[in-house]
């Protein structure tokens, strides 16, 4: 008996001695964005509400836990639900837009808060594609996609700029474009005034008419 307590109090001493806690002096990437969250944002102008919900649901999708949205132009140099989403990352977490226009009207300003992000170990990404992040794998891709993302992003903040301005030409009743229309009698009494000598800002203020309007008028009747 006592023999048989003698191996189990040297077996208890073993396990007592060989038991202990493995820690990491650094977190292995696993473990290091476990906890990490994705949070998206969401943009559109007046009137596109079906393109903003389309947005969300995608970055949803996408696996964001919380997305911040609002209805407000390109230019806009204060994007108040941006900035929340922004303020409400964490070193780790990823900010997910879809494209990067929705974000950045600029690659100036696109590029200094994608510094500012990498500066706190958060991530930038879009469900086009576009991914930046401290880390150096995979470099020479990564630089492609960027610069090829904003080459994009002027030509689309034109348009977008163009959407606006016809919308909002249309909804004050200015002419949406194209050249000015006036009526023949107005063109003729154009051509005869420049035949008799008058000179262009003469007839504008005779005619009330545009001088863009009046050099037109002029060219075409000569061409006639």
């Amino acid at each position: 008996m006592f023999f048989f307590k003698l191996i189990d109090t040297v077996k208890n001493i073993c396990n007592k001695t060989l038991t202990f806690k493995f820690k990491r002096k650094r977190l292995l990437l696993s473990e290091k964005y476990k906890r990490s969250k994705a949070i998206g944002y969401a943009r559109a102008t007046q009137n596109e509400y079906e393109y903003l919900e389309e947005q969300i649901k995608f970055l949803k999708e996408e696996g964001c836990i919380l997305v911040f949205s609002e209805f407000i132009s390109l230019d806009e140099e204060i994007k108040p639900q941006l900035n929340q989403a922004i303020d409400s990352l964490s070193k780790g977490d990823q900010l997910i837009v879809t494209q990067l226009d929705r974000a950045f009207k600029n690659k100036k300003e696109c590029l200094r808060t994608i510094n500012k992000l990498i500066n706190n170990d958060i991530k930038l990404r879009t469900l086009t594609g576009f991914f930046s992040a401290n880390e150096s794998s995979k470099s020479n891709s990564s630089i492609l996609k960027i610069l090829y993302e904003l080459d994009n992003l002027e030509e689309k903040s034109l348009d977008e700029r163009k959407k606006e301005q016809l919308l909002r030409r249309k909804l004050s009743g200015h002419n949406l474009g194209g050249r000015p229309k006036i009526s023949p009698l107005k063109e003729s009494l154009v051509i005869r005034l420049r035949n008799e000598g008058y000179s262009y800002r003469s007839i504008r203020s005779q005619t009330g008419i545009a001088l863009s309007t009046i050099r037109r008028v002029i060219l075409e009747g000569e061409l006639k």
